[in-house]
C-alpha cells in the first residue's frame, strides 16, 4: 500500500446523485473532528466512481484538513510487525495541526498487512484523531475474501459507517445525452454504471468499447474453463436465467456460478442469474466462438421447447431459432409468438414476428399463411408501418379477387384505404374506399357494408368534407354494431367541430369510451384526429396538452411507431405558440430516418417555414422536398405545406410567388375547405397585394382581410399566436408596425423584420428603420427574453417545478423552453448552463460535445495522480 501526502484543488467536473453521500462524508467528517475518530467504508461496483467522489470531497469539504492519499495494489508485500507499523501510523495521525484525512483506495487488492492495520486503525479509531476513508470494490468482495471477513468484524463498531454508491438513475443517463431519446438505451446497456457510460459516450464506433472488453477479458482469463463455459452460455442465452437451465446447459454449472458471482461478472437473486451488465454480457458473447454460438442456440431450443411453452417464453425460442438457423421452428413458433404480443398490447415486438415468419410463408391458398398476412397487415397499419401494411393488403386483395371471395375483398380493400391514406396516397385512399363500398353492395346487408360506408366517411372527414360525413355516417348507423356506431358518432361528432369549433369533450369521451371498449385500432385514429384538429385549428394551449397525452399513450400500448407522426404534429404546435426552438428539435427528431418511418410532409413543413423565418438559404430545398412525397388532392397534409410556401415567398419579398403558391394551396382545398386552411392561404394573398379571395376564412383572417387588423390581431393573442399577431400588426398604424418589429427582432425572425421596416419607411417612419448591427442583433447565445429568464433561474439550481411557478408559465411550457436552452448553448445538461451563459464566445458544437464527453471521462475514468511522498 502507497500512501502519501495529497493537496488537490478541486475537480471541476460533474458528478450525478452524488449529494447524498457527499453530505454523510462531510457529516462523518465533522464528527471526526469534534472526537471521537470516524472509520467510513465507501463501497460500489467498478467504475461507479469512488475515486471522483473522494477527490470531490477532498476538493470541498476537507480544504482544511491534511489529506493523506494511499492506495492499495495487487501484489504480495509483506509486514512481520503490524502492530509496530500501525502504532507509527496512530502517531502520525496524531501529529499536531489541522484535522487529518486519511483515504485507502482499493481496499479489495489489500494484502494481509494492510488488513491487518486497517483491523488496527478501527480497533483504536475512537482514539485516534482522524477521519479515515476505505474504498473497495463491492462486486469483487466475494464469500470467501479476506476483506469480507474484516468488514464482519467491523459490523458492530458504532464508529464505522457504511457508504455504498448506487448506479445512476435513467435520468441521470438521460443528462448526459442531453435529454436525448439515446438515455434509455444507453442505461439498458451500462445499467447506470459512470465507466461503462462515459466508454460508451468516448468511443468513436459502434458495438463495445475496446476499454469495456478489455475489462471483461481479464476477469474471464481468472475463471476457470466450467466458469467460462457458464459465462458464456448465459452471454448467448441473452437475459437473466433460472440456474436449473443453465445446468442443462452446462454440467456443474452451480459452482461455476458461484465462481463468476466472486469474479463480479454475474450476480444472483435466488435461482436467477444474470449479467451485472448488458454491456459486459456482449463484450463476453463476442469471445464466443461462432461455431460455439450455433451449437449453444440449438442446445437451448431445444430444451425450451421440450416442455410446456408459456406465453413469455415464445420471443426467446424465436431468437434462439432464427440464431440457430432453424427455420421450420422460426415459421412454426414466430406467428405463435406475434400472436401473444398482440395481446399483451406489444404491437412493435409482433410486427417483428410477423416480418420472420412472412420471408418464410408459402402459397396464400394455405389458410395458416392467409392469417398471417391478414394479421400481419392489421399490426402494421396499427403501429404506422403504412408500406408495409400497403404490401400485405396488395397481396390480400389479389387473392381475394382471384378466388372470388367479395367479403374478404371488401374488408381488404377499406384497410388498405386506409394504410393508402396514412402513407399519404390520398386520391387512391378514396377511390378504393369508393370501390369497397360498391363491393359490399352487392352482398347481403351486414357489418361490412356498414364498416365500409364508415371507413368512407373517416376519408371524407380528412378532406373536410362535413356534408358527406354526415350522408355516409349515417348509412353506416344502420348496422347496430357498438364499434361502428361510436366511429360514426365521432366522426360526424368532427365534422361538426370544423363548422363550429364547438364539441372537443364529446369528442374526448367517444375515446375514451373507446379505449375502455379496447377497440385500440380506432382509439389511436380518434386520438390523432383531435390532435391533429387543434393544431390545425391554430389552437396550441389545446394541441400541446392532446400531442403530449398522444405521446405517453402510444408509448405505454406499444404503438411507438406512430410517434413520430405526433411529434410531427406538436412541431407545429410549438411553432404556433411560438416555442421555435422546440419546434425545430421535434420537426428534426422526426426527420431522422432511423427514428421514423411515417410520412414526413408535416415536418418538413415546419422546418421549412422556421428555416424562411430565419432567413436560412436553405428552406426552400426543404420546402420543395415536401411537396414531392404527396402524389394527389390532400387538404391535411398539402394545406400547412402550401401556407408555409406562401410565407416563405412572402418574407423573401416575391409576392407574385406567394400569390401563385397560396393559389396551388387552395386548389388542394376541396369542395368544402377548412376555414383555417383556406384562411391562412387567402390571407397571404392578401397581405402580397393579390385582394379578397371568395373562400371561407377563420375568425382572424377575416377579421385582417376586412381591413380589422387590430381584432385580428387581439383573436390571434387569445388564442395564443403571437407571430401571427404581429403579421397582423403589419396594416396597422406606426405603434403597431413598431410592436411587430419588436416580435420579430425577439424572435430572430429577421425576413419579418425587413418587411416591417419597409412598412414603417411607406408610413413615413424613419426611426427604427434600419437594421440592427449585427453584434447586437441578439444576445451571444441567440437566447430570446423567456428563455434568458428561464436560464437564470437554472443557475439558482430550480427545477422545473419551481421556475414554473416563479414564471407563472405550465410544467409542459418550462420543459421546452429548458430544452430550447439547454439545445441554443450546446450544453448536455442543466449543471452547466451557467459556465456556458458565463462564456462570452462559446465553441463550436463538435468541441462542446467532445468537452463534455472528456468532463464525464474525467470524473469516472481518469489515470490516478502520483504520490508526494511514501511512508514506510
Amino acid at each position: 500500500m502507497l500512501i502519501g501526502d495529497v493537496g488537490r484543488p478541486p475537480v471541476d467536473v460533474v458528478l450525478m446523485e452524488r449529494d447524498r453521500p457527499l453530505r454523510t462524508l462531510a457529516a462523518a467528517l465533522q464528527s471526526a473532528i469534534a472526537g471521537p475518530g470516524r472509520l467510513v467504508l465507501l463501497s460500489g461496483e467498478a467504475g461507479i466512481g469512488r475515486s471522483a467522489l473522494i477527490d470531490r470531497f477532498i476538493g470541498t469539504a476537507a480544504r482544511s484538513a491534511r489529506v493523506l492519499h494511499g492506495q492499495c495494489v495487487p501484489t504480495s508485500t509483506r509486514i512481520d510487525e503490524p502492530d509496530a507499523f500501525g502504532s507509527a501510523m496512530r502517531a502520525e495521525l496524531g501529529t499536531g495541526g489541522p484535522p487529518t484525512v486519511l483515504i485507502i483506495e482499493d481496499a479489495h487488492w489489500a494484502n494481509e498487512a494492510t488488513l491487518n492495520l486497517l483491523r488496527f486503525l478501527a480497533r483504536r479509531i475512537a482514539e485516534t484523531p482522524a477521519f479515515v476513508i476505505v474504498s473497495f470494490r463491492s462486486d469483487e468482495i466475494g464469500r470467501t475474501h479476506p476483506l469480507a471477513t474484516l468488514l464482519g468484524d467491523l459490523s458492530a463498531n458504532p464508529l464505522v459507517q457504511r457508504v455504498a454508491l448506487d448506479r445512476l438513475s435513467p435520468t441521470a443517463v438521460a443528462t448526459f445525452t442531453g435529454g436525448s431519446g439515446d438515455g434509455g438505451e444507453l442505461h439498458a446497456l451500462t445499467h447506470g454504471n459512470p465507466f461503462l457510460l462515459t466508454q460508451l459516450l468516448a468511443s468513436p464506433a459502434d458495438g463495445v468499447p475496446a476499454s469495456v472488453r478489455a475489462a471483461a477479458g481479464g476477469r474471464l482469463a481468472r475463471l476457470s474453463t466450467v466458469a467460462n463455459a457458464t459465462v458464456q452460455a448465459l452471454a448467448v442465452l441473452g437475459v437473466p436465467t433460472h440456474l436449473d437451465l443453465l445446468e442443462h446447459i452446462v454440467a456443474d454449472a452451480r459452482d461455476a456460478v458461484v465462481e463468476a458471482i466472486d469474479a463480479g461478472l454475474l450476480w444472483a437473486d435466488h435461482m436467477l442469474i444474470g449479467f451485472r451488465h448488458q454491456l459486459t454480457r456482449l463484450a463476453v458473447l463476442e469471445t464466443v466462438p461462432g461455431f460455439r454460438r450455433v451449437e449453444l442456440h440449438r442446445t437451448i431450443l431445444a430444451i425450451l421447447v421440450k416442455g410446456e411453452i408459456v406465453g413469455g417464453q415464445l420471443d426467446r425460442i424465436v431468437e434462439h431459432a432464427e440464431q440457430a438457423g432453424d427455420t421450420h421452428a422460426v415459421q412454426r413458433y414466430a406467428p405463435l409468438a406475434a400472436a401473444h404480443a398482440t395481446g399483451v398490447g406489444a404491437h412493435q415486438t409482433a410486427a417483428e414476428h410477423y416480418e420472420r415468419a412472412l420471408k418464410l410463408a408459402g402459397e396464400l391458398s394455405n389458410p395458416e399463411n392467409l392469417a398471417l398476412l391478414e394479421a400481419a397487415a392489421a399490426t402494421y397499419s396499427l403501429i404506422g408501418e403504412a408500406a408495409k401494411a400497403v404490401d400485405c393488403g396488395r397481396h390480400l386483395l389479389a387473392f381475394y379477387r382471384e378466388t372470388g371471395d367479395r367479403a374478404g375483398e371488401s374488408r381488404t380493400m377499406r384497410r388498405l384505404a386506409s394504410s393508402l391514406w396514412a402513407g399519404g396516397r390520398a386520391p387512391e385512399a378514396r377511390q378504393l374506399a369508393v370501390e369497397a363500398v360498391v363491393v359490399a353492395e352487392r352482398q347481403p346487408p351486414g357489418i361490412e357494408l356498414a364498416a365500409a360506408y364508415a371507413n368512407l366517411a373517416e376519408l371524407d372527414f380528412c378532406n373536410h368534407d362535413v356534408e358527406s360525413v354526415q350522408r355516409h355516417a349515417a348509412l353506416a348507423g344502420r348496422c347496430d354494431d357498438p364499434e361502428i356506431r361510436a366511429r360514426t358518432t365521432y366522426f360526424t361528432c368532427a365534422g361538426l367541430l370544423l363548422a363550429t369549433d364547438r364539441g372537443w369533450d364529446e369528442l374526448a369521451e367517444i375515446r375514451r369510451r373507446a379505449f375502455a371498449s379496447g377497440w385500440d385500432e380506432l382509439a389511436v385514429r380518434m386520438m390523432l384526429v383531435e390532435a391533429c384538429l387543434a393544431t390545425s385549428r391554430h389552437d396550441p394551449r389545446r394541441a400541446i396538452p392532446l400531442l403530449d397525452q398522444a405521446v405517453e399513450l402510444l408509448t405505454d400500448r406499444g404503438l411507438g411507431g406512430i410517434v413520430p407522426y405526433v411529434r410531427g404534429l406538436r412541431a407545429g404546435a410549438y411553432l404556433q405558440s411560438g416555442d421555435w426552438n422546440a419546434a425545430e428539435t421535434e420537426a428534426r427528431t422526426v426527420l431522422d430516418p432511423d427514428r421514423s418511418a411515417m410520412p414526413a410532409i408535416a415536418p418538413m413543413s415546419v422546418l421549412g417555414q422556421l428555416r424562411a423565418r430565419r432567413d436560412r438559404a436553405d428552406a426552400w430545398a426543404i420546402l420543395d422536398a415536401a411537396i414531392l412525397l404527396c402524389d394527389g388532392p390532400d387538404p391535411l397534409r398539402l394545406g400547412p405545406l402550401y401556407v408555409a410556401r406562401a410565407e416563405a415567398a412572402w418574407l423573401i419579398g416575391d409576392d407574385a410567388r406567394a400569390i401563385a403558391e397560396a393559389g396551388r394551396g387552395l386548389t388542394q382545398a376541396g369542395a368544402t375547405p377548412d376555414p383555417w386552411i383556406s384562411g391562412q392561404l387567402a390571407g397571404w394573398i392578401y397581405r402580397a397585394g393579390g385582394g379578397i379571395s371568395d373562400v371561407p376564412a377563420a375568425e382572424p383572417y377575416a377579421l385582417e382581410m376586412a381591413g380589422d387588423w387590430s381584432g385580428a390581431a387581439a383573436t390571434f393573442d387569445r388564442r395564443g399566436l403571437p407571430y401571427e399577431a404581429a403579421i397582423a400588426k403589419l396594416a396597422g398604424r406606426v405603434e403597431a408596425v413598431h410592436d411587430a418589429l419588436a416580435v420579430f427582432t425577439a424572435f430572430g425572425a429577421e425576413s419579418a423584420a425587413r418587411r416591417a421596416r419597409g412598412r414603417l419607411r411607406a408610413l413615413g417612419e424613419r426611426w427604427g428603420t434600419r437594421p440592427p448591427r449585427q453584434t447586437t442583433r441578439a444576445n451571444a447565445h441567440g437566447l430570446t427574453a423567456r428563455q434568458l429568464e428561464v436560464a437564470a433561474l437554472l443557475r439558482e439550481d430550480m427545477t422545473n417545478a419551481e421556475i414554473a411557478a416563479r414564471l407563472f408559465l405550465s410544467i409542459n411550457t418550462v420543459n421546452h423552453h429548458v430544452t430550447a436552452v439547454l439545445a441554443k448553448l450546446k450544453v448536455r445538461s442543466r449543471t452547466e448552463v451557467a459556465h456556458r451563459i458565463a462564456a462570452e464566445r462559446g465553441p463550436a458544437p463538435s468541441t462542446v460535445d467532445k468537452a463534455v464527453v472528456a468532463s464525464i471521462s474525467a470524473t469516472y475514468g481518469r489515470p490516478r495522480r502520483g504520490f508526494v511522498r511514501r511512508v514506510s
